[in-house]
């Protein structure tokens, strides 16, 4: 499957992801999934105004991301995924998407929730989430922009070894 990275980020598309990682990772397409921003003409607007004239870029919701990364449709491109939620990545691999590492960019505070990076705060759901990919063997990594050295989500959370 050639996802070059998959990203949870609630804030999706921004400048981080269009200038830090686009150089980095030189993606083909950016895939955006979200259910919300799907079904929203004004949100997809908005998102996709922020990628470059110079990439290729979708806005799909959670079935439609499942069924194009499960077809033929993209297996030559090099696609940097992203969503807003842990949970998206367990329903994602859930349904068949083969995904090995998991770059968390930003979960950003909100009532209920605590820090374990700077960049990542975190509530039960989230964690539950979280340990339901580790214990699937997928790497958890914390990493806002590419200069950043790596957090470990799973040591963070203080998960076992798998």
């Amino acid at each position: 499957m050639p996802l070059v990275q998959v990203r949870i980020d609630d804030r999706l598309i921004h400048g981080q992801v269009v200038v830090g990682w686009q150089n980095v990772l030189k993606p083909q397409r950016i895939m955006l999934c979200s259910d919300e921003v799907a079904t929203s003409d004004w949100q997809k607007t908005i998102y996709m105004s922020a990628v470059t004239s110079n990439i290729s870029a979708s806005v799909l919701t959670l079935k439609e991301t499942i069924a194009v990364l499960l077809s033929d449709q993209v297996k030559t491109e090099r696609i940097l995924l992203l969503v807003d939620t842990p949970k998206s990545i367990v329903d994602l691999v859930e349904a068949g998407v083969d995904i090995l590492e998991v770059n968390v960019g930003g979960m950003h505070f909100r009532a209920g929730k605590n820090q374990i990076a700077p960049f990542i705060f975190v509530d039960d759901e989230d964690i539950a989430q979280f340990r339901r990919l580790h214990d699937k063997g997928i790497k958890l990594e914390g990493r806002d922009v590419p200069t950043r050295t790596p957090i470990d989500i799973a040591r963070a959370l203080r998960f076992e070894a798998v």
